[in-house]
């Protein structure tokens, strides 16, 4: 018999974000450059867990730009499942072979009004 899944679980709560994911990142986009927060965050979610998306930056922001930042995240994903009150937690990480150049992290200056 199939299980049944609560829609505060975890699956469920990822299910609803992994469909929106597009528009998440669109509305974490706006919301940053609204406060000012002028470097990329990337958002991925998991399969399993009890996370349910991560953030990362390939830039070293201030921790309290990292800070706000990751309110806001949490903030557009708990509106998208019925204005839950999400938590971040720190993840420790590392890149290998990551030679990266300003120009693959900065935006087009050219589309800026």
């Amino acid at each position: 018999m199939p299980q049944t899944v609560e829609p505060t679980a975890p699956e469920a709560q990822r299910a609803v974000i992994t469909l929106a994911l597009d528009e998440i990142a669109a509305d974490v986009g706006n919301a940053l450059r609204n406060a000012h927060l002028d470097f990329p965050v990337f958002l991925t979610v998991p399969n399993s867990g009890d996370s349910l998306a991560t953030m990362a930056c390939p830039l070293d922001p201030s921790d309290s730009d990292w800070s706000h930042a990751s309110a806001i995240v949490c903030r557009i994903i708990g509106q998208r499942l019925g204005d839950a009150r999400l938590r971040g937690r720190a993840l420790h990480c590392a890149v290998a072979n990551g030679t990266i150049a300003v120009a693959d992290v900065m935006a087009d200056a050219g589309s800026e009004e």
